[in-house]
């Protein structure tokens, strides 16, 4: 990253999450909704405990926070917010909002807890880690090393499948119809999908090559990408052996259709994300047993297996074979690596998995790698 592009992102960071101080009618309002707040804690279930200094722990468009929440309300956890203005100021915007739809309390600094609880915080000192039965310490850094005595965070799905609940259904997509041999769902914006970070840090082809590649080499049969909605409608449930492309600027599919859609296909062509590799396409994919086609499977804690879970290409020489190859391998083959990419998402991937994975950790406290796949250099903490 150049010197002029650093200083402009560490405005704007700053800029982010101290903000708040300079809206003096944006904290009235949250001093309005803080007062309409629970402070009513249950005895009688397990508690997690948020303590943040600010909004940096949301990510892009409060994702992160939001995901990490819900990791552990799919656990059955209670969750506490600590009330902390900077953190919760933004709490009814983008994919932070959906934190709103569920049942949770807020604590004042200095009140105790009424039972045990986990305390997950990014603070140096917290006034709860006294009485903490677990510390969970965010650690934003990148350059994640396996066996650093750190837990890698996975990716999480796309947080608007975790507010309609749709991840709770994961094993009723995996038993479905798949008409699709490959398919591809996702922006292809030539520009936003084209970061130089994909190529310059990673070393990986953007989304935007790996689609031009494929449209190139492919024979036109093998090849379809509707132009328009109904034309997407058209071919939903038809047998279709090449790769089907649904290009969002064209034609899309509502959140709670989004993991149905995925599912469809045997294969998902996995491009990369924005700035880095990582996407919540791969992510769903797996979930729903569509074994990804990727480039980036050493971005996994432990990492993908060509073959097993996955298939790998490792440029553009090799990426039209291999999405060729997912077009004719036997159909009993292809079943049992789709069966393999499901169970490495419950393995590894899945709010149970993490949580089970790490509180194993050995110690009273424990650092989360909220980003391990990040590069320096390749994207934001």
């Amino acid at each position: 990253m150049n010197w002029p592009n650093k200083l402009q992102h560490e405005a704007d960071r700053l800029w982010r999450r101290y903000r708040w101080y300079l809206r003096p009618f944006k904290y009235r309002a949250y001093r309005r909704w803080l007062a309409a707040q629970t402070r009513l804690i249950p005895a009688d279930q397990p508690l997690v405990l948020f303590d943040f200094r600010d909004s940096r722990i949301d990510g892009p468009q409060g994702r992160r926070f939001y995901t990490l929440f819900m990791f552990f309300v799919r656990n059955h956890y209670f969750p506490v917010l600590s009330r902390s203005y900077l953190f919760l100021a933004n709490i009814d915007k983008k994919e932070k909002r959906h934190t709103l739809s569920e049942t949770f309390a807020i604590i004042d600094p200095g009140e105790p807890m009424p039972a045990p609880f986990i305390l997950v915080t990014d603070r140096g000192s917290s006034a709860w880690a006294s009485a903490a039965q677990r510390i969970v310490r965010i650690d934003y850094r990148p350059g994640y090393i396996a066996g650093d005595g750190s837990y890698p965070m996975p990716f999480p799905l796309f947080p608007g499948v975790y507010a309609r609940g749709e991840d709770k259904k994961i094993v009723r997509f995996r038993q479905g119809k798949r008409p699709w041999r490959v398919f591809f769902g996702g922006d292809a914006l030539l520009g936003k999908y084209s970061k130089s970070s994909i190529t310059e840090v990673y070393g990986k082809l953007p989304r935007t090559d790996v689609l031009e590649i494929l449209r190139q080499a492919l024979p036109p049969k093998h090849w379809v990408d509707p132009p328009d909605q109904a034309s997407f409608e058209a071919i939903r449930g038809q047998s279709f052996d090449g790769l089907v492309i649904m290009n969002t600027r064209n034609c899309r599919v509502p959140v709670d259709d989004w993991l149905w859609t995925v599912a469809d296909g045997w294969f998902y062509l996995a491009c990369p994300g924005y700035r880095y590799p990582m996407s919540h396409n791969i992510i769903e994919a797996l979930a729903v047993g569509s074994v990804p086609i990727t480039q980036y499977p050493e971005l996994f804690f432990p990492p993908l297996e060509d073959g097993v879970n996955c298939l790998v290409f490792r440029g553009a020489d090799d990426l039209p074979g291999v999405v060729q190859r997912a077009s004719t391998l036997p159909l009993e083959d292809v079943a049992a690596m789709s069966e393999a990419a499901a169970r490495y998402y419950d393995e590894h991937l899945s709010p149970a998995a993490t949580l089970r994975g790490l509180l194993a950790m050995p110690g009273h406290s424990v650092r989360l790698r909220l980003v391990p796949f990040l590069k320096p250099g390749g994207g934001y903490a």
